[in-house]
């Protein structure tokens, strides 16, 4: 009996040494991974505060530069020459220390100032006042502005790291309980085993009635233990998806945030203080106009969006996302999901309804809070946009411009920090929160919420439906290699004038015209138009039938410049959804349908209206030789362009068909609703140059059916082989 005590009593001191042992190095696992992630932040900040000061670097060398303009301006064109022989000298001089320079788009600008300086012979002392004095002080402002909005977010991003801190220290605390109590299970269920042995090899009645109670007992210890063991199990796993979902919150949505909030204001602030030099140059001469397109330009390129992705992109080592953090279960124990044992569902659904509740209540208030803020920053915006940079007075009575006071401004930044800060946190408490709930919803076989039906065949496109720090657009956007929703909105043109032009012209002279959008025009006149159309003019007022290919190149060259294709990149697996593996031409349809309802109005419009148009030159493909599939063979690439991670090959054929289908289907799939302008047909088509009208009404049957193409055809030997050869493919 001894030897059997002393053997169980060394088995348990075995299992005590070795739950410690793996207690302990899960701890110093754990400990390790919470130093990483505290290095990993602090860097974060260190990296935040060097793009800031990288920001006020640029920032000062415009600012010196202006200052230094002033001194050259009455010295004309030779100093001005000696300014930027200087100012290039100093940096290629520094072209290591600036290599991060190109990350910021007020970069382009600066580089653009620096370029003009060359172009710049006469200015005078009102010029001179402009660059040294008002100027001056205003990047003074801007930059006393910026370091004062770095340190309040650098609070707010420090509390989203204390948050952080204090969800990994629970994550520990958490594990810790698991593992203690596992063992305490383990150590419980042998202490019943072994008196269940004992009570197998007793005989007698009075001695086993005495073991019975002893086994209840220890029956009943093990129960305990186990009930303990499965909820501490529950709480580390949902701390975990917790701590995960805290960690994905903070790198995905709080870094570019608190990103897009330390620079709020910045980039318009410099605009403004820009385009008071520009109000400078436009009363010192006005045939200055192609310096103040071209500032224009760089003002309309700062873009606060596309400089945190360049930084995120730069230093993704430093802002990638965060390890997820594993399931490390005790020795013995496989089960790797929260469960809802019969002994501790009843809790577990209880605490389920709470947290449903919870959550609601939570993201009310976040949402009022992110409405608070969208208010607020509407309010700094307003602030910021005061219209103080326009110095045209100073050519008349010298009256300076008014500046408001900073005191309003300061408060309204404490305001917006603030509830910025309230949104971040009560953000990742959604998040933390959501975890938990739909793990626990998982596993109480709760049914999630109705979303309605989805076509299998259709990808929906993700949304963010939030975004801080949201600013307008800065100067006049550009037409080619823009943006077509920013030139819409600026210019309230439902149809830019270069695609209504373009569709207008070959309208009337060229539906007749032999291989359009596919024979190239003359690069000469393409380059005119380009310009004459970024200008804000009408090249094609006066155009004849000769040069409907360069009518055509111009068009196709708008859309494979913009910014952001026609048919958005981010919506491609969308388009495609609707043409792969689709049973019918009809259902088809059906599904772009559906993905249209999805498209901003402005591009909607555009879309209606060009391919429209596009069915219309279709019908005359007897003569043009352009049907519905040779249209979108040339016009697919350009519209719908395969992203360069997607197999080019594999998606070619898919881009083709879709655009095919639309050309046919278009009034199905775009329907007019009586809002925004539609396409009409013309019937008007003009005799070719030195041919007489051969009826009454003006208009010649020989007329109708010969363009000059024709003639051009004969000079140029184009091959219409092409033509017949892809009509022969049916791609459907």
């Amino acid at each position: 009996m001894v030897n059997y005590t002393c053997g169980v009593a060394s088995t348990k001191n075995s299992v005590r040494r070795s739950s410690n042992s793996q207690l302990t190095l899960l701890r110093k696992q754990t400990e390790r991974y919470r130093l990483h992630i505290r290095f990993q932040l602090n860097e974060q900040l260190k990296s935040l505060e060097q793009r800031i000061e990288t920001q006020l670097s640029i920032l000062t060398e415009i600012q010196e530069y202006f200052k230094r303009r002033a001194d050259v301006e009455l010295d004309y064109a030779k100093n001005l020459d000696n300014l930027h022989k200087q100012i290039g000298q100093k940096h290629r001089a520094q072209k290591a220390r600036r290599e991060t320079w190109s990350l910021q788009s007020i970069y382009k600008l600066w580089d653009t100032i620096v370029q003009d300086t060359r172009t710049h012979v006469k200015y005078h002392s009102i010029m001179s006042d402009v660059c040294g004095k008002y100027m001056y002080d205003k990047f003074n402002e801007i930059a006393d502005d910026t370091r004062r909005m770095f340190t309040k977010c650098k609070s707010a991003g420090l509390a989203s790291h204390e948050d952080i801190y204090k969800v990994l220290n629970e994550l520990q605390s958490t594990m810790k309980t698991y593992h203690q109590y596992q063992s305490e299970s383990k150590q419980a269920e042998q202490k019943l085993r072994n008196i269940q042995q004992q009570m197998a090899k007793i005989k007698s009645a009075k001695k086993q009635k005495t073991m019975e109670k002893r086994v209840e007992k220890r029956q009943m210890k093990y129960t305990e233990t186990k009930v303990k063991a499965f909820k501490a199990r529950n709480d580390y796993l949902m701390t975990i998806e917790s701590v995960n979902a805290a960690l994905q919150k903070y790198c995905l949505d709080d870094v570019p945030d608190l990103i897009d909030c330390m620079n709020f204001g910045f980039h318009t602030s410099i605009a403004k203080t820009i385009q008071m030099y520009l109000s400078a140059q436009e009363n010192i001469k006005r045939g200055r106009q192609a310096t103040i397109e071209t500032m224009n330009r760089a003002i309309g390129d700062l873009d606060t969006a596309t400089d945190k992705q360049k930084y995120l992109e730069q230093y993704s080592s430093v802002f990638t996302i965060l390890k997820r953090i594993k399931f490390e279960p005790h020795k013995g124990d496989e089960v790797s999901a929260v469960n809802a044992q019969v002994l501790i569902r009843d809790e577990m659904q209880s605490r389920f309804i709470q947290m449903q509740s919870r959550l609601a209540a939570l993201k009310t208030e976040n949402d009022e809070i992110f409405k608070t803020i969208e208010a607020t920053e509407q309010s700094l915006m307003e602030y910021i946009n005061t219209n103080n940079s326009d110095v045209s007075d100073l050519f008349k009575d010298l009256n300076l411009p008014q500046n408001v006071s900073k005191d309003t401004r300061k408060e309204i930044e404490d305001y917006y920090v603030e509830k910025f800060k309230q949104y971040t946190l009560s953000s990742n408490l959604i998040a933390r929160l959501q975890a938990r709930h739909d793990i626990m919803q998982k596993a109480l076989g709760a049914a999630p919420v109705a979303t309605g039906v989805e076509d299998k065949n259709l990808i929906r496109r993700p949304v963010k439906p939030k975004q801080i720090g949201r600013a307008p657009i800065l100067g006049r956007p550009r037409l080619f290699g823009g943006k077509l929703i920013d030139y819409v909105e600026v210019t309230q043109q439902h149809i830019p004038l270069i695609i209504s032009s373009c569709v207008s012209a070959i309208n009337r002279l060229g539906l007749h015209n032999q291989g359009i959008f596919r024979v190239p025009g003359a690069q000469v006149d393409i380059n005119q138009f380009k310009e004459a159309f970024e200008k804000g003019e009408d090249p094609l007022v006066n155009i004849t039938g000769r040069d409907m290919n360069s009518v055509a190149g111009v068009l196709k060259l708008y859309f494979r410049e913009l910014k952001e294709p026609l048919f958005s990149r981010d919506m491609f697996d969308s388009f495609i959804g609707c043409i792969v593996d689709v049973e019918s031409e009809e259902k088809c349809v059906d599904n772009f349908c559906q993905v249209v309802k999805l498209l901003p109005r402005p591009i909607f419009i555009v879309m209606r209206y060009f391919f429209a148009f596009l069915n219309h030159l279709a019908e005359y493909s007897d003569e043009n030789m352009m049907d519905a599939s040779n249209l979108a063979s040339c016009l697919a690439p350009t519209l719908l362009p395969i992203p360069e991670d997607q197999d080019q090959v594999q998606y070619l054929t898919h881009t083709i068909e879709l655009i095919r289908t639309i050309i046919i289907h278009h009034e199905e799939i775009f329907p007019s609703d009586g809002n925004g302008p539609v396409y009409e047909k013309f019937a008007i088509t003009v005799p070719i140059d030195g041919e007489e009208d051969e009826d009454d009404e003006g208009i010649s049957e020989r007329s109708l059916r010969r363009t000059p193409s024709d003639d051009a055809s004969q000079d140029s030997d184009y091959c219409t082989e092409d033509f017949n050869l892809m009509n022969e493919t049916d791609v459907w």
